[in-house]
């Protein structure tokens, strides 16, 4: 009898460490990737400007402002084809607005903007608000965290993103809903902006147009809180 009593408690006790080790493993996951958004997000609300490039051919500039993490307004302002141009990115819902249109209409967040970059990636800076980490694992200084959506609204399938022990991201994969490699974004040209390392400069690797290369260029960052009004899809004629 005392025997089976010792197997039950040690069985107990192995199952308690084991829950306890996954709870932690989560916790762990899912601070690292806060860290990250904190990274690249100098606070909840800011603005800044950014320029996407494919390399030898076309440009295009954008203002771009967040609000409150959720919320985020994309601003052409050149080349003059595009210009006044907006894109609306509120909570998981997107809208472009085109100047002569007599209204915004609806689009994916996998919309192309220019390249192998999407409306979400302009408009969207962070990822915890729609992807979860599934699990991590580790090489030498690096960690990889296997990101999966929260709901059907993500642009991706998933996400491979490495990062560094301090957290600043690396490199991320892009997949499909099937597990079709997209593309590949390298994190480079860290620059001490509003007081911590951030990249400024994301080299995009489209892998479903022969490895062509589509650069993101960050610039302007301030924190300040634009107005709510602004992100409201009637008002995107008005910019």
């Amino acid at each position: 009898m005392k025997l089976i009593v010792k197997y039950v408690v040690m069985f107990f006790v192995v199952a308690v460490a084991g829950a306890i080790s996954g709870a932690a493993f989560a916790v762990d996951g899912d601070a690292l990737l806060q860290r990250v958004d904190a990274i690249r997000a100098p606070a909840a609300s800011f603005t800044f400007t950014l320029k996407v490039e494919i390399e030898g051919d076309t440009n295009q500039e954008m203002e771009v402002s967040i609000r409150e993490r959720t919320k985020g307004l994309v601003r052409y302002t050149k080349p003059a084809k595009v210009a006044g141009r907006s894109i609306l990115f509120v909570d998981r819902n997107m809208w472009v607005y085109v100047p002569g249109s007599r209204r915004a209409l609806r689009i994916s967040p996998q919309q192309r903007v220019l390249g192998g970059v999407s409306s979400a990636d302009v408009a969207r800076i962070v990822y915890s608000l729609d992807y979860k980490v599934d699990s991590l694992s580790e090489d030498g200084d690096n960690i990889t965290l296997k990101l999966i959506p929260k709901g059907s609204s993500a642009a991706y399938g998933g996400v491979d993103l490495l990062v560094d022990l301090t957290g600043a991201p690396q490199q991320a994969v892009f997949f499909t809903t099937s597990g079709r490699k997209l593309k590949t974004t390298y994190f480079e040209d860290y620059q001490d902006i509003l007081g911590e390392m951030r990249p400024t400069k994301l080299r995009v690797i489209d892998h479903l147009e022969n490895d062509a290369v589509t650069t993101m260029i960050y610039d302007n960052f301030e924190r300040t809180e634009t107005p709510a009004s602004w992100y409201q899809p009637g008002n995107l004629s008005r910019f």
